[in-house]
């Protein structure tokens, strides 16, 4: 009788009084939202900020929970689109891998602020969407475009390789100082698990959060680079074909790396345009993203010139003070390899100073 007494109590507990088993009982799905971290900022030397992150949005769906009552004309005046386009991004093929009626996909990417903003005021009205948080880079300057580099989405190749570091979506450094500390850089991504009843709602966390983790941002980076230099040098090289790279003797810092002609690193940031906008720079015969500092192949000329007084210094062949007169070439089989008009070089100081052929 006790026991018979205990278990119908307990049966009481569970059907009319903890209204977590209803709860679980009308669930449908564990979603789980992924939480993106921060990328970590860029600065000069000088603390100077060279990149930052601005806030971009995904708008996710999951295709069985969409109501086929929602106002469809309303949700797409939303998001500027049409109705045709409403159905082709909906669609999917469902056969493959990539895609499941359960699980939510990507419905639009790279929305802006402002259309979120009008977005997330009615999106209650629209079951099965929602909205995930994104952060792109931004440029406060127009310099140091190849020095920087730029992001791209994730191939399958990379996927492939990271070991459940990437998924389809991520975005990933692609060249420069973002392709070089994208380790650094990117942070850890966290995520949250929550509950949906049968019609899509959020009903809580799952198991109260306790399964949930932090996104971690990434570390941020103070780089050589001088702007106020770095600027100085493109205006330099406006109109011209070449590179110029300052460095720091003491150090080896870099102060300053221009290649030119070069671009507006704005043009490449994760939007809507981002496509056109890179493939005019790919298809400019002036070749834009080739990075002459360090893909060009230039002769030495006359920076050689101090090496080879170096050597015979160390050799004991030449002592400093040592003039060599010049006639305004030096002649080797006849040909003559011609000399800025100069004083005559009384030392080797003055002989590399002036770039002195003949000594």
């Amino acid at each position: 009788m006790l026991a018979a007494l205990l278990l119908v109590l307990k049966a009481m507990q569970i059907q009319l009084l903890d209204t977590s088993y209803q709860i679980r009982a009308n669930a449908t799905a564990r979603q789980t939202n992924v939480i993106y971290p921060s990328r970590g900022v860029i600065y000069d030397r000088t603390g100077k900020l060279l990149v930052n992150n601005n806030p971009m949005y995904d708008l996710m769906v999951t295709f069985n929970q969409v109501s086929p009552k929602m106002d469809t004309a309303f949700f797409c005046q939303l998001l500027d689109i049409d109705t045709d386009q409403f159905v082709e991004r909906l669609t999917k093929n469902w056969k493959s891998n990539r895609y499941t009626k359960k699980l939510p996909f990507i419905f639009m990417s790279k929305i802006s602020a402002s259309t979120y903003a009008s977005l997330q005021e009615n999106l209650h009205e629209f079951p099965g969407f929602f909205v995930r948080l994104r952060n792109v880079r931004g440029y406060p300057h127009q310099n140091a475009a190849h020095v920087l580099g730029y992001l791209y989405e994730v191939d399958q190749n990379k996927i492939e390789k990271s070991e459940g570091k990437y998924v389809r979506g991520d975005y990933i450094g692609a060249s420069g100082l973002e392709l070089s500390y994208e380790e650094a850089l990117r942070g850890n991504k966290g995520v949250q698990y929550v509950m949906k009843d049968n019609l899509g709602r959020v009903v809580g966390p799952y198991k109260d959060g306790r399964d949930d983790s932090l996104a971690t941002s990434g570390l941020d980076l103070i780089t050589g680079i001088d702007l106020e230099l770095q600027t100085y040098g493109e205006l330099l090289m406006q109109n011209k074909t070449g590179s110029i790279v300052a460095i720091e003797p003491s150090s080896g810092e870099i102060l300053a790396m221009i290649s030119t002609p070069t671009y507006d690193p704005n043009k490449l940031v994760i939007s809507r345009d981002r496509g056109k906008a890179y493939t005019e720079l790919l298809s400019d015969t002036l070749n834009p993203f080739f990075d002459r500092s360090v893909m060009a192949k230039y002769p030495p000329g006359s920076i050689f010139k101090t090496l080879v007084g170096l050597i015979a210094l160390q050799e004991g062949v030449l002592y400093a003070e040592r003039g060599i007169a010049c006639a305004g070439a030096y002649y080797y089989k006849g040909v003559p390899r011609k000399c800025h008009n100069h004083p005559y070089a009384h030392n080797l100081s003055t002989a590399i100073k002036h770039s002195c052929n003949t000594y």
